[in-house]
């Protein structure tokens, strides 16, 4: 068995659950294909799940609105967020030389993100709530067309996710501001420094209060993005926390008493604007700052080169931050009911202020690369290479979508879920968590990767797979197909049977992963990390009829080392 400290193993641990939601995730999106191919090709499992819930066969709509609910709940908040907890919990205090500042949140914080993912997915495949993600006001609540009991089920795991999140955060925080060196920051001081107002209050000569700012040349890079993000996340957390109590002030009463309120107590154009405010923040925190601080990190080390343009980075970061708080209009380019100047101004122009930023850090990290030449491409920098593609490829689609005239057009359609949304998702955002997944695992167990032509073949399956599933949707979208629709008469047919190749060569290269990262650590060091140590031990053999099994001396516990992690 592998001797791992305590935090490389909830790291570890992070690790294996997030790859477990994104083959879950991977799963739902083959059966949403398969029944837009056919609607009728998942008739045994409606079966199945029917006759679990003890109740009648649904539909083959029921059950493609169920899964197409929790299916980016699984993928963003199964998937990416444990991923990023995990890496985050290891990497903040190893680039800070401090221990993590509330130890006991890492397992809550793992086992409540775990509980809060499988409640909402409980929620669709069990109870049917059918509301699609954006949650819009008032269908979570419409009592007579979204299953009550599936509606408080989804609001309650929905306010648990978002309020452990929150957790998180708090904890990263907490490291951060503990004891910093070579100053002691408060919170308020990190939190203004984050948006620029000292810097803002120099330029009018006048001078900052509450000590002064936080110097960010005392942090590095990957704080600093991990930091301003961590504020995106932090509004992302509280905007659908709001939204998943607000399905239970509804829901509850209903479901206990029968009492109904009346949804038009809550604005839903309103609401409509506060929902996507909140829920953009995933991109923009969790996705443009969380990946570029990844980014300032990995290369340097990767190359052995200091970052390119590094004291310019830092003030990318915070131009992320400043954008970040207006394009959430660009959801709604299209909904006549939204004022024309929100939609111009936020939709269309902030919007372009995310190409530029991420345009920067890309030529940051591609100019560290080749001054660093000759670079040994490594597996994690073969994957960040990638998900430099997936990201691009994504951006340019999302910036083409972001045009008050070419929305008209795009808006809803499976370009704006394909093209854009999967493209960033899993060419840029999953090909990078690869790439840190690559990098931690000789950091934390001192192994290297086992096979170098698996990580190829991984990135050679993975890759393409997300192109062609992406674009084959995207195809299928400039043609007229609706998103979050299910078509009956055979529709899209063609461009639904690519999209489908492209998830199944995608699984196929996350298989050829997960045996080159099992044959890395051994089966047994994997399944140590999920299930007690002593459960893997050897037993000693019980003698026939001569010693009880009783009196047989127990297995000698595992011991653990702790190993204490310093910066080289």
């Amino acid at each position: 068995m592998l001797k791992l400290g305590w935090q490389e193993k909830w790291t570890l641990r992070y690790a294996v659950v997030a790859l477990l939601f994104l083959a879950l995730a991977g799963f739902e999106g083959i059966m949403m294909r398969s029944q837009l191919i056919s609607p009728t090709s998942l008739a045994g499992m409606e079966a199945a799940m029917a006759s679990l819930r003890g109740g009648s066969q649904s539909g083959p709509a029921e059950l493609f609105y169920s899964v197409i609910t929790v299916h980016p709940i699984v993928g963003i908040y199964g998937f990416a967020y444990m991923a990023v907890f995990g890496a985050f919990y290891f990497l903040v205090p190893f680039l800070l030389n401090k221990p993590v500042r509330h130890k006991r949140l890492v397992p809550i914080n793992f086992w409540l993100q775990i509980g809060g993912v499988l409640v909402c997915w409980g929620a669709g495949f069990f109870a049917l709530f059918n509301a699609t993600y954006t949650l819009y006001w008032p269908l979570p609540v419409a009592y007579d067309r979204v299953p009550l009991i599936g509606s408080v089920i989804f609001g309650l795991g929905l306010a648990l996710i978002e309020a452990n999140v929150l957790l998180f955060v708090f904890n990263v925080f907490s490291t951060v501001l503990s004891k910093s060196n070579p100053h002691p920051y408060s919170f308020r001081q990190f939190l203004a420094s984050a948006f620029g107002i000292p810097r803002l209050l120099k330029l009018f000569g006048r001078k900052p209060a509450n000590g002064g700012e936080v110097n960010y040349n005392d942090l590095p890079v990957f704080v600093v993005a991990v930091g301003r993000g961590s504020i995106d996340t932090v509004i992302n957390a509280i905007v659908l926390l709001a939204a998943g109590v607000l399905m239970l002030v509804y829901g509850l009463p209903a479901l206990v008493q029968g009492i109904m309120l009346s949804p038009g107590a809550v604005d839903a154009l309103i609401y409509k604007n506060f929902f996507w405010w909140g829920l953009d923040m995933i991109a923009d925190g969790n996705v443009l700052m969380y990946a570029a601080g990844t980014w300032y990190l990995l290369v340097p080390l990767l190359v052995g080169r200091k970052l390119y343009g590094e004291s310019v980075v830092r003030t990318v970061i915070l131009a992320d931050l400043l954008v970040s708080m207006g394009v959430w209009s660009h959801h709604l380019l299209a909904d006549q009911p939204q004022p024309f100047g929100l939609r111009l101004i936020s939709g269309q122009f902030i919007t372009c202020g995310e190409f530029f930023t991420m345009g920067l850090t890309m030529f940051a990290i591609l100019m560290t690369i080749w001054l660093a030449r000759p670079v040994k491409f490594t597996p994690p920098l073969k994957f960040v290479l990638g998900s430099v593609f997936g990201f691009a490829v994504g951006g340019i689609a999302g910036i083409t979508q972001a045009n008050v005239g070419l929305n008209v057009v795009l808006h809803n359609t499976q370009w704006v879920i394909g093209t854009h949304g999967h493209m960033m998702l899993l060419g840029g955002l999953a090909s990078l968590l690869f790439a840190v997944i690559y990098a931690l695992i000789p950091m934390l167990t001192k192994a290297e990767i086992w096979s170098q032509k698996l990580v190829s073949v991984h990135l050679g399956l993975w890759l393409p797979g997300a192109v062609i599933m992406a674009d084959s949707m995207g195809l299928a979208g400039i043609e007229g197909m609706l998103r979050r629709t299910l078509y009956s008469g055979g529709e899209y047919q063609l461009h639904m049977i690519v999209a489908i190749l492209g998830g199944l060569i995608m699984a196929a290269g996350f298989l050829v992963f997960l045996v080159n990262v099992i044959r890395t650590l051994g089966l047994k060091n994997v399944l140590g990390l999920v299930v007690p140590e002593q459960w893997l031990s050897p037993r000693p053999a019980l003698a026939t009829g001569i010693i009880p099994a009783a009196r047989l001396p127990k297995p000698a516990a595992v011991s653990v080392t702790v190993i204490r992690n310093t910066p080289k």
